[in-house]
């Protein structure tokens, strides 16, 4: 059993490690943030390279330094590459004026290029020229800039297949895979759930001035048992349903009705290992009117997890609408039209002797 390591990154972001394979994604972290070289992290999407990147950057002589994340695949060409090396321009009276790209704004700090493998030719191009000389120009500029910055890529994808394919630059890939940090998928690391529910559930529960609901053996072991295809980003938006619902089996029956359930719990071979993946084969594959039944009961299920989300927000404000919305975190006319879509009413008649919004009795 590891005793686990809580370490705090930034205000609300922490790395934590209760597994063999983060205290491997810990070490190698640190080993590299003592060089200043490029890396390259790869891993699932949701799975923590953002988290991981941060982690290098708080171990690294340029924690003092601002910490910059570009997401390549949201840009054009032409604004991602003003955005990165930023550009050269006349102001409205004629005069010459410069904007500065993330590099510059970067200076002795840290850039995380995200879905790195979404980055046009164009802008691969000029981060090459940057790798090989340390320099670059802005655009529509002729100065060569010194570019003080340690460069971090990610990408959930396969680099090497995108270089095979043209869609990167072979070059531009060796130099950013000779360091390479994989960030292993919720799944190969199921002994942390327990303890990423409990920092994301004191994480929103201080954001949103609420009381943290209790998550039972039970429970824990289903959602230990569960793949979590979207890894950490899954697991935050499930500990948000269950803090605004606290059903507990509203939970269960959600993570009971997902596919990924059934392949977790029993594994490949139906050996319960709760990891290996299943295979599909031909004569087993849903038919379209299965495939139709599933679809119902998961929006079935969101339904159900919705309507409890909503009856319990009533409940804890005594059908304060107002605050039961602001306690959702959603309009008051969204959670007016949701009572009215799920036909609910207060649970007594003596709630219609007074404005069910707590501002006056009802005439």
């Amino acid at each position: 059993m590891y005793q686990p390591e809580i370490e705090r990154i930034s205000e609300e972001l922490y790395f934590i490690a209760a597994s063999p394979a983060t205290r491997r994604l810990r070490t190698q972290a640190e080993l590299l943030s003592q060089t200043d070289v490029p890396v390259l992290i790869t891993g699932e999407a949701g799975s923590g390279k953002t988290t991981a990147a941060r982690l290098i950057h708080s171990l690294s002589i340029r924690s003092s330094f601002p910490f910059i994340r570009v997401k390549c695949a949201v840009l054009t060409s032409d604004l991602l590459e003003n955005e990165l090396f930023g550009y050269e321009h006349a102001s409205a009276k004629g005069r010459p004026e410069s904007t500065l790209g993330k590099f510059e704004q970067c200076a002795k700090g840290t850039i995380l290029l995200d879905e790195f493998d979404a980055m046009p030719g164009a802008v691969q191009r000029r981060l090459l020229k940057l790798l090989e000389t340390g320099e670059f120009v802005r655009c529509g500029g002729q100065n060569p800039i010194r570019a003080d910055v340690r460069i971090i890529a990610a990408t959930c994808g396969d680099l090497e297949l995108a270089a095979a394919e043209k869609r990167v630059l072979e070059e531009l890939f060796y130099r950013l895979s000779v360091f390479e940090l994989r960030v292993p998928p919720l799944r190969e690391r199921h002994e942390e759930i327990p303890l990423l529910l409990g920092h994301l559930m004191n994480r929103l529960t201080r954001r949103y001035g609420v009381p943290a609901p209790r998550f039972s053996s039970v429970l824990l072991d289903a959602c230990q048992q569960y793949a979590w295809p979207g890894n950490l980003r899954e697991l935050e938006n499930f500990a948000k349903r269950f803090l605004a619902h606290g059903d507990e089996d509203v939970a269960l029956h959600e993570l009971h009705l997902r596919p990924d359930y059934a392949s977790a719990s029993k594994g490949e071979n139906g050996n319960g290992n709760g990891h290996a993946k299943t295979s599909v084969h031909p004569s087993s594959a849903p038919t379209s009117e299965e495939t139709s039944s599933l679809k119902l009961l998961v929006r079935n299920a969101k339904g159900e997890a919705e309507r409890g989300a909503i009856a319990h927000a009533l409940e804890q404000t005594n059908w304060n609408r107002k605050a039961a919305a602001r306690l959702l975190n959603v309009s008051y006319r969204a959670l007016l039209y949701k009572i009215q879509e799920y036909h609910m009413a207060p649970p007594t008649e003596s709630a219609r002797l007074f404005d069910i919004d707590g501002m006056r009795p009802a005439k």
